[in-house]
C-alpha cells in the first residue's frame, strides 16, 4: 500500500503512460500493423488507452486506502464499531459519487432517502449477521447530535464535503427521518 497521497497520484500517472504505450506497442505488433497507422486502427489504441486506466486506477487505489484507514479508525473509536477497511473504503467511494449539491438538496427538503432503497435493503438484510444488526442498532440509536460529531470527524479525516455538510446541525432533521426510517425496514419499528 502507497500512503503517501501524492505519490500514488504521480506512480497513476506513469503507470498510465507506461500502460498505455507499452499495450499499444503490443496489441499492434501482434496485430501486425505499423505504430504509424494508429489513425486508422483507433480502437485499438483505444483498447490500450482502457488498460492503461484500469492499471492507473489499481495503482491509485492502493494509495487511497489511507483515507479508509483512518475514517475506520475514527468509527471504531467514537462509535465502538469495527469496520473493515475494504467496507469504509466501498463506503467512502459511495459516498465520494454522491455529489454535494445532490446531499444539499436532500437537507433542504428534508428527502427521505432509505424510502427510496427500501427493496434494496430489505434484500441486504437477510444477508446481516446478529452481530451486524447491533452494530446497526448500536449507530441508530445514538443521539443525533453524537453522530454529526462523529461525521464531522470522518469529514476531517476524509476531506469530504459530503459529511460535512451531514455534520451540520441544520441536517438533524434528515437524519432523524432517515434512521426512524431504518429502524422501521430493519427492526419493524
Amino acid at each position: 500500500m502507497i500512503k503517501n497521497k501524492t505519490i500514488a497520484i504521480i506512480l497513476a500517472i506513469l503507470t498510465f503512460i507506461t500502460g498505455t504505450a507499452f499495450f499499444a506497442g503490443i496489441i499492434f505488433y501482434f496485430a501486425g500493423y505499423p505504430l504509424s497507422s494508429i489513425g486508422e486502427h483507433q480502437l485499438y489504441l483505444f483498447f490500450a488507452v482502457l488498460i492503461g486506466a484500469v492499471l492507473a486506477s489499481v495503482v491509485y487505489g492502493r494509495g487511497s486506502n489511507d483515507r479508509a484507514i483512518r475514517a475506520a479508525k475514527c468509527v471504531d473509536e467514537l462509535l465502538g464499531v469495527k469496520v473493515k477497511t475494504n467496507d469504509m473504503w466501498r463506503i467512502l467511494r459511495g459516498v465520494e459519487q454522491m455529489p454535494t449539491f445532490v446531499i444539499n438538496d436532500y437537507v433542504s427538503k428534508d428527502i427521505n432517502g432509505v424510502e427510496a432503497y427500501e427493496e434494496g435493503i430489505r434484500e441486504y438484510k437477510s444477508k446481516l449477521t446478529d452481530e451486524n444488526l447491533q452494530d446497526i442498532r448500536r449507530i441508530i440509536d445514538k443521539p443525533i447530535p453524537e453522530l454529526q460529531n462523529v461525521l464531522n470527524e470522518i469529514y476531517l479525516e476524509t476531506d469530504l464535503e459530503q459529511f460535512k455538510i451531514l455534520a451540520d446541525p441544520i441536517a438533524e432533521p434528515l437524519i432523524t427521518m432517515n434512521l426512524q426510517e431504518l429502524k422501521r425496514i430493519l427492526f419493524n419499528e
